[in-house]
Protein backbone atom coordinates (compact mmCIF):
# COMPACT_ATOMS: atom_id res chain seq x y z
CA UNK A 1 0.00 0.00 0.00
CA UNK A 2 1.30 3.46 -0.82
CA UNK A 3 -0.20 5.02 2.31
CA UNK A 4 2.64 4.89 4.79
CA UNK A 5 2.87 7.36 7.64
CA UNK A 6 5.56 9.29 5.74
CA UNK A 7 3.36 9.61 2.66
CA UNK A 8 0.29 10.63 4.66
CA UNK A 9 2.19 13.19 6.73
CA UNK A 10 3.78 14.71 3.62
CA UNK A 11 0.47 14.82 1.74
CA UNK A 12 -1.41 16.43 4.63
CA UNK A 13 1.49 18.50 5.99
CA UNK A 14 0.62 16.85 9.31
CA UNK A 15 3.01 15.94 12.14
CA UNK A 16 4.63 12.62 11.31
CA UNK A 17 4.48 11.46 14.94
CA UNK A 18 0.69 11.88 14.97
CA UNK A 19 0.28 9.94 11.74
CA UNK A 20 2.60 7.18 12.99
CA UNK A 21 0.56 6.92 16.19
CA UNK A 22 -2.96 7.25 14.76
CA UNK A 23 -2.96 5.73 11.26
CA UNK A 24 -2.44 2.14 12.50
CA UNK A 25 -5.42 2.59 14.83
CA UNK A 26 -7.58 3.74 11.93
CA UNK A 27 -6.55 0.87 9.67
CA UNK A 28 -7.04 -1.66 12.50
CA UNK A 29 -10.57 -0.33 13.11
CA UNK A 30 -11.44 -0.49 9.41
CA UNK A 31 -9.99 -3.99 9.17
CA UNK A 32 -11.96 -5.15 12.22
CA UNK A 33 -15.18 -4.23 10.38
CA UNK A 34 -13.89 -5.83 7.17
CA UNK A 35 -14.04 -2.57 5.23
CA UNK A 36 -10.32 -1.95 4.78
CA UNK A 37 -9.44 -1.45 1.12
CA UNK A 38 -7.50 1.19 -0.79
CA UNK A 39 -10.58 3.30 -1.59
CA UNK A 40 -11.66 3.36 2.04
CA UNK A 41 -8.10 4.25 3.07
CA UNK A 42 -8.15 7.20 0.65
CA UNK A 43 -11.51 8.30 2.08
CA UNK A 44 -10.25 8.02 5.67
CA UNK A 45 -7.05 9.97 5.00
CA UNK A 46 -8.84 12.70 3.06
CA UNK A 47 -11.65 13.08 5.59
CA UNK A 48 -9.36 13.05 8.62
CA UNK A 49 -7.11 15.54 6.85
CA UNK A 50 -10.11 17.75 6.11
CA UNK A 51 -11.13 17.78 9.77
CA UNK A 52 -7.72 17.97 11.41
CA UNK A 53 -4.50 19.60 10.33
CA UNK A 54 -2.81 17.59 13.08
CA UNK A 55 -4.10 14.13 12.06
CA UNK A 56 -5.46 13.72 15.56
CA UNK A 57 -8.88 13.55 17.18
CA UNK A 58 -10.00 17.06 17.99
CA UNK A 59 -12.74 18.83 19.92
CA UNK A 60 -14.77 21.48 18.14
CA UNK A 61 -13.62 24.94 19.14
CA UNK A 62 -16.10 27.34 20.64
CA UNK A 63 -17.28 29.01 23.81
CA UNK A 64 -20.04 27.80 26.12
CA UNK A 65 -22.24 30.57 24.69
CA UNK A 66 -21.55 29.40 21.13
CA UNK A 67 -22.42 25.78 21.89
CA UNK A 68 -25.52 26.86 23.79
CA UNK A 69 -26.68 28.99 20.85
CA UNK A 70 -25.88 26.40 18.17
CA UNK A 71 -26.69 23.07 19.78
CA UNK A 72 -28.58 23.42 23.07
CA UNK A 73 -31.94 21.61 23.02
CA UNK A 74 -31.57 20.69 19.33
CA UNK A 75 -33.97 17.78 18.90
CA UNK A 76 -32.24 16.58 15.74
CA UNK A 77 -29.09 16.02 17.81
CA UNK A 78 -30.92 14.53 20.78
CA UNK A 79 -29.72 17.34 23.01
CA UNK A 80 -32.42 17.45 25.66
CA UNK A 81 -30.78 18.70 28.84
CA UNK A 82 -29.17 21.96 29.89
CA UNK A 83 -25.49 21.87 28.98
CA UNK A 84 -25.89 19.29 26.20
CA UNK A 85 -24.77 21.80 23.56
CA UNK A 86 -21.25 22.03 24.99
CA UNK A 87 -21.21 18.53 26.48
CA UNK A 88 -21.87 16.88 23.13
CA UNK A 89 -19.91 19.23 20.89
CA UNK A 90 -18.09 17.61 17.98
CA UNK A 91 -15.14 15.39 18.86
CA UNK A 92 -13.03 12.79 17.12
CA UNK A 93 -11.30 12.26 13.80
CA UNK A 94 -14.57 13.17 12.11
CA UNK A 95 -17.31 15.10 13.92
CA UNK A 96 -19.38 13.10 16.38
CA UNK A 97 -22.02 15.59 17.51
CA UNK A 98 -25.06 15.49 19.79
CA UNK A 99 -26.33 13.23 22.55
CA UNK A 100 -27.92 10.80 20.07
CA UNK A 101 -24.68 10.16 18.16
CA UNK A 102 -22.65 9.87 21.37
CA UNK A 103 -25.12 7.26 22.67
CA UNK A 104 -25.30 5.36 19.39
CA UNK A 105 -21.57 5.20 18.72
CA UNK A 106 -20.80 4.59 22.39
CA UNK A 107 -22.85 1.40 22.21
CA UNK A 108 -21.14 0.35 18.99
CA UNK A 109 -17.61 0.83 20.33
CA UNK A 110 -18.36 -0.33 23.88
CA UNK A 111 -17.62 2.96 25.62
CA UNK A 112 -20.11 5.08 27.60
CA UNK A 113 -19.67 8.27 25.62
CA UNK A 114 -22.78 9.86 27.14
CA UNK A 115 -21.30 9.62 30.64
CA UNK A 116 -17.84 10.68 29.43
CA UNK A 117 -17.89 12.42 26.02
CA UNK A 118 -14.16 13.19 26.28
CA UNK A 119 -13.45 9.51 25.54
CA UNK A 120 -14.31 10.31 21.91
CA UNK A 121 -10.92 12.06 21.83
CA UNK A 122 -9.07 8.85 22.68
CA UNK A 123 -7.38 7.94 19.36
CA UNK A 124 -8.38 4.26 19.52
CA UNK A 125 -12.01 5.14 20.30
CA UNK A 126 -12.06 7.86 17.63
CA UNK A 127 -10.70 5.37 15.07
CA UNK A 128 -13.43 2.85 15.90
CA UNK A 129 -16.09 5.57 15.68
CA UNK A 130 -14.77 6.56 12.24
CA UNK A 131 -14.86 2.94 11.06
CA UNK A 132 -18.44 2.41 12.23
CA UNK A 133 -19.49 5.73 10.72
CA UNK A 134 -17.99 4.68 7.38
CA UNK A 135 -19.65 1.26 7.50
CA UNK A 136 -23.08 2.55 8.51
CA UNK A 137 -23.10 5.36 5.95
CA UNK A 138 -21.88 3.22 3.05
CA UNK A 139 -18.58 4.99 2.49
CA UNK A 140 -16.64 1.92 1.24
CA UNK A 141 -18.93 1.25 -1.78
CA UNK A 142 -18.97 4.95 -2.70
CA UNK A 143 -15.17 5.08 -2.46
CA UNK A 144 -14.87 1.88 -4.53
CA UNK A 145 -17.05 3.54 -7.19
CA UNK A 146 -14.83 6.64 -7.11
CA UNK A 147 -17.81 8.81 -6.16
CA UNK A 148 -15.86 11.21 -3.97
CA UNK A 149 -18.61 13.82 -3.82
CA UNK A 150 -20.88 11.12 -2.38
CA UNK A 151 -18.17 10.02 0.07
CA UNK A 152 -17.81 13.59 1.28
CA UNK A 153 -21.57 14.12 1.58
CA UNK A 154 -22.08 10.80 3.38
CA UNK A 155 -19.67 11.76 6.13
CA UNK A 156 -20.04 15.54 6.27
CA UNK A 157 -23.68 15.84 5.24
CA UNK A 158 -22.89 18.55 2.72
CA UNK A 159 -19.96 19.89 0.71
CA UNK A 160 -18.48 22.16 3.37
CA UNK A 161 -14.74 21.55 3.40
CA UNK A 162 -14.84 20.20 -0.17
CA UNK A 163 -11.94 22.33 -1.40
CA UNK A 164 -9.59 20.98 1.28
CA UNK A 165 -10.91 17.43 0.85
CA UNK A 166 -10.40 17.55 -2.91
CA UNK A 167 -6.93 19.05 -2.48
CA UNK A 168 -5.97 16.06 -0.36
CA UNK A 169 -7.83 13.56 -2.51
CA UNK A 170 -6.07 14.31 -5.81
CA UNK A 171 -2.51 13.45 -4.68
CA UNK A 172 -3.79 10.37 -2.85
CA UNK A 173 -5.53 9.10 -5.97
CA UNK A 174 -2.35 9.70 -7.99
CA UNK A 175 -0.35 7.65 -5.49
CA UNK A 176 -2.98 4.92 -5.58
CA UNK A 177 -2.90 4.83 -9.40
CA UNK A 178 0.91 4.57 -9.41
CA UNK A 179 0.69 1.48 -7.20
CA UNK A 180 -1.88 -0.29 -9.39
Amino acid sequence: MPFTADVIAATLHAPLANVEQHWPLVTEALKALQILDSGTEVAAIALIGTESYLFAPERQAGSEAYFRRMYEFKRALGNSEPGDGARFAARGFIPLRGRTEYARFGKLVGVDLVADPEQALDPAVAARILAYDFMLKGVPPAAADGDWVKVHRLVRGDLSGWKRFNGILIPLLKLQAEQD
